[in-house]
Formats: C-alpha cells, structure tokens, sequence
C-alpha cells in the first residue's frame, strides 16, 4: 500500500520476505520521479499499480539508488530513462550477461562474487522464469549529481558513495526536506567479511547532515524522522571516531563507549563497532 509521507512524496513500504526494498515517488506537476524499479517486474509493477490507485501523474523518470539487484532487477519493467551514478552504470554493465538460474548464481557464490544472502532471495522472488531476468542499462549516467524538474517540485540526485558501493545515491527533495538515502549507510557486503571503512564512514555521516532533512527514508527500514535519525548517528559518530583514533585496546572500546553512553551498547550498536573494526584491515 502507498503511503504519503509529505506534500509530494510517496512510498510503498520494504517487505523484507523476498528483500523487496522501499519504493519512492516524487509528484510534481508535471511528471513523478520513482526512486529504484524493484526487485522484479512483479514488485514494479505492483508499485505501479499503487500509483495509478493514488492517482499520481505519468512517471517521468528512474532514479536507481545503487546496482544490488533488488533496487534494479524491475527496470525493464519502466518504459522512462533511468538515471543513476557512473559507477552504478558500470556494475550493471558487469553483470548484464549473468545467467541467473540456481547452478550459475551457487557458482557465483562460491567465487565469492555473489552474496548467498542474495542469491537465496533472488531464488524466493523468482521460483520459476529466471531466465526472464534483464539487466537494463540507465539511459543517463552522471558523475556527481543532477536536478530534475517535475514541474513545481525539484529533486536533487547526488553521489554520495559509502562503503555500500562507490555509486550510492540519494534522492533529495529540498522543498519538502525529505531525503531517501538507499542503502548508502549499509555496509560493504562484497568484502570476505561485512566491514565499513571508519574514515569513508564518518566522511557519509557528515555528508548526510548536510542536507537538512527533515524526513529519511532507507530502503529497508521504516522513515524516521531527522531527530530519531540525528540519535543514531551521533552514536555511530562517536563509534567510528573511538575505532580510528585507537585510544584503548580494540577489546576495550565497547566498555569504554557504555561509560560514555551511560549504557550498555545494544545488538545493532555492537554490530557496527564490529564491521568498523573489521574496516581497518581493508
């Protein structure tokens, strides 16, 4: 179901059975911009569903997050140029000849090319006609950013990179201060072993606080408000920070950092001292 989360911007919640993320639009007068296709012509094409139910205006264009296959695996599905970072055109003209049925994606596995996660939800969301995958190219690649004009309603598509991968982009809506961030906070999933670089970390947190935006919405998770996001973040922060200045012994740095919180360090928290830790040896 389509939620309205401000003047001009739409969403349909993740469903995490079949890795389905968040699936954005942005009305303006003219035209609506989607934000990532979906992870199959299924999922596109129920979100399409949503929008002619709402009553939106036609879809103008395709703003792709990142290449992982659940944000561009329903591209083939929008008859609109897509756009999306260099680097995200270059990952998708890696894998546009992949072959994607169960032997080919265990073998990518094992390669250590592919993420077993992935490949057990890419079997989940395609039981059958996997042969049907089609990669397509984004019609229009740019380096740093580009604003789109949807008449009266303006959205900034900007690099912003991070250990998720080089291409992560947002999508901001300044006059509505409302930012989808992808999976740009996520962690390098490629890696022998799940990491962030503490200092490219710090350098997405600070570019992140930039923009001033009131609403966030990551791909897999619920919107939060800039307040709920602004607690994390300084948590993270102070993370990050003890992880590269070293000032105890790595395995002191979780008690040191419940002294300084007042608390013990929750799962999630304990999670990303791990994967900032794991950043150094990259």
């Amino acid at each position: 179901m389509l939620e309205q989360i401000s003047n001009s911007v739409f969403y349909m919640p993740a469903d995490d059975r079949t890795d389905r993320p968040l699936l954005g639009a942005i009305r303006g007068r003219d035209q609506t911009l989607i934000v990532d296709s979906g992870n199959s012509p299924a999922h596109a094409r129920q979100f399409k569903q949503e929008l002619k139910r709402v009553g939106l205006p036609p879809a103008g264009f395709l703003a792709i997050t990142h290449w992982h296959w659940d944000h561009v695996f329903g591209m083939a599905e929008w008859d609109i140029p897509a756009l999306a970072a260099d680097e995200t055109r270059a990952a998708l003209e890696e894998i546009k000849d992949y072959k994607w049925d169960d032997r080919s994606l265990e073998a990518r596995v094992e390669r250590g090319i592919e993420i077993e996660f992935c490949a057990e939800m890419i079997k989940k969301e395609f039981p059958r006609q996997r042969e049907q995958i089609k990669i397509k190219l984004p019609e229009i690649s740019f380096a740093q950013q580009v604003m789109v004009d949807l008449g009266g309603t303006q959205c900034l598509l900007e690099r912003v990179g991070g250990d998720h991968h080089p291409g992560s982009t947002v999508v901001f809506v300044p006059g509505e201060k409302v930012l989808f961030l992808g999976d740009c906070l996520g962690p390098d999933l490629y890696a022998p072993r799940y990491n962030y670089s503490p200092p490219r970390f710090l350098k997405l947190l600070e570019k992140i606080r930039s923009y001033g935006a009131a609403v966030y919405l990551s791909s897999h998770s619920e919107p939060q408000a800039a307040n709920e996001l602004e607690m994390e973040m300084e948590i993270w922060e102070q993370i990050g920070r003890a992880v590269l200045a070293r000032e105890v012994p790595a395995a002191e740095i979780q008690d040191s950092l419940g002294k300084k919180l007042g608390r013990e360090l929750n799962s999630d928290e304990r999670e990303m001292l791990e994967y900032l830790l794991r950043g150094l040896e990259y």
